[in-house]
This record gives C-alpha cells, sequence and structure tokens, in this order.
C-alpha cells in the first residue's frame, strides 16, 4: 500500500477486512517513516523504491492510501511507471451492483452504497457511507467524501470533490477540477473549477489546483 497516513490507515483496514489481497507492507513519501509499522505492517520505504520491492516481494499490485486527489494522481502514474497494477479496494460492508463498472484503482469504503447503471473510471475515491445512486458517473480521480448523496443521474468531473455530506440533485453536471463544500445541497449545474458551498449551493469562488 502507498500511504502511511489517516487516509491510508482507512484503506489498510478495509484491505484487512476485505481479505482479497495479501498485504506485504507500506511504502510512503516521508523517509523517516521508513523502519517504522502502521498496524503491525512493515514501513519498506518510498514510492521510488517500488520496483525493487516489487522483486523482492513478489508484489504486483498497489493500493493507493491518499486522500488529495491531486496527490493520489501523481502516486497512480507512478504505480503503473513501476509496472505494477493499481488494486482496487472495497470495504466487505460496501454495497456495490453488479451492473456498476469500475477502473483501476478504486476505492470504496465502509457502508458506501453504489447502484445499477453507474460507471466509476480509474482512481477514484468513495469514502465512507457516501451514497451513489443508480446511473451516475464519476469521472477519474474524483473523490465522494464520507456520507455525500450522489442522486441518480449525476456526473462528478475529474479530480472534483463533493464534501462530506453534500447533496447532488438528480442529472445536474459538476464540472472538474471542482469543489463541492461539506454539507451543501447542490440544484443546479456546476461548471468547471468552481468552488460551491452552502443551501442551495452557490459560487464561492474559482478552484485554481490543476493536475501537476
Amino acid at each position: 500500500m502507498l500511504g502511511a497516513g489517516g487516509h491510508g490507515r482507512v484503506i489498510l483496514d478495509s484491505i484487512l477486512e476485505a481479505n482479497t489481497h495479501t498485504l506485504v507492507g507500506v511504502v510512503d513519501d516521508d523517509p523517516a517513516k521508513a523502519g517504522t509499522a502502521l498496524f503491525g505492517f512493515p514501513v519498506l520505504g518510498v514510492p521510488s523504491d517500488l520496483p525493487g520491492l516489487a522483486r523482492r516481494h513478489g508484489i504486483d499490485g498497489v493500493a493507493l492510501g491518499v486522500g488529495d486527489n491531486y496527490a493520489r494522481e501523481v502516486k497512480f502514474r507512478e504505480v503503473v511507471r513501476a509496472g505494477l497494477r493499481p488494486i482496487c479496494v472495497i470495504h466487505p460492508s460496501a454495497r456495490i451492483s453488479r451492473f456498476a463498472k469500475l477502473g483501476e484503482g478504486v476505492v470504496i469504503m465502509a457502508g458506501a452504497v453504489v447502484n445499477p447503471g453507474t460507471v466509476i473510471e480509474d482512481n477514484v475515491c468513495v469514502n465512507t457511507s457516501a451514497s451513489v445512486d443508480h446511473d451516475n458517473m464519476l469521472e477519474r480521480c474524483c473523490h465522494v467524501f464520507p456520507n455525500a448523496t450522489l442522486t441518480g443521474g449525476v456526473r462528478i468531473g475529474a479530480f472534483t470533490m463533493v464534501g462530506s455530506g453534500a447533496v447532488v440533485n438528480p442529472y445536474l453536471t459538476i464540472g472538474k477540477y471542482s469543489y463541492v463544500g461539506a454539507g451543501a445541497v447542490v440544484i443546479r449545474d456546476v461548471g468547471e473549477g468552481l468552488t460551491v458551498a452552502g443551501v442551495p449551493a452557490r459560487t464561492i469562488k474559482k478552484q485554481e489546483n490543476r493536475p501537476g
């Protein structure tokens, strides 16, 4: 697993609960963490060590324990360049429809629901108890925070974040690079690169972050 911070701790727990992969250890950007342990699993080094670690330990995949969309995209690319597969981590208490489609490196945490017809592209995080209803489209590297609700037919753009407890009404589009504040209620489309907040949600500023 890549990432030994708070988000990584939740991902590690989900890996163990799912029991679908054998966890060898963790890498993290902070070299000071090498030689320590996360819930008993060794921190083996930094991400640039992955090719050597893969050969030494027979690793074929990496789970991404990074919450920030832009940092997670950088790490996703590092994993692929190392010749490894970004693996999906699905907590066993999540409810995923057989008619949903998931890309690579997707994380779906405890209590989340993903309903039929939804497509989740690569490197997306659906966090704890989030509700993703029917026929949604979650573009790559977006993040749906805990307890957020996406009703039917919603499209979430690449690198967009939907804050904790936010609600997005049916058949709306949230443009890429945008941020929906915690507890917001979105009742109309949100353009690209905007931060919206409130009930109903209103634009409060431009969101300038872009992938590196």
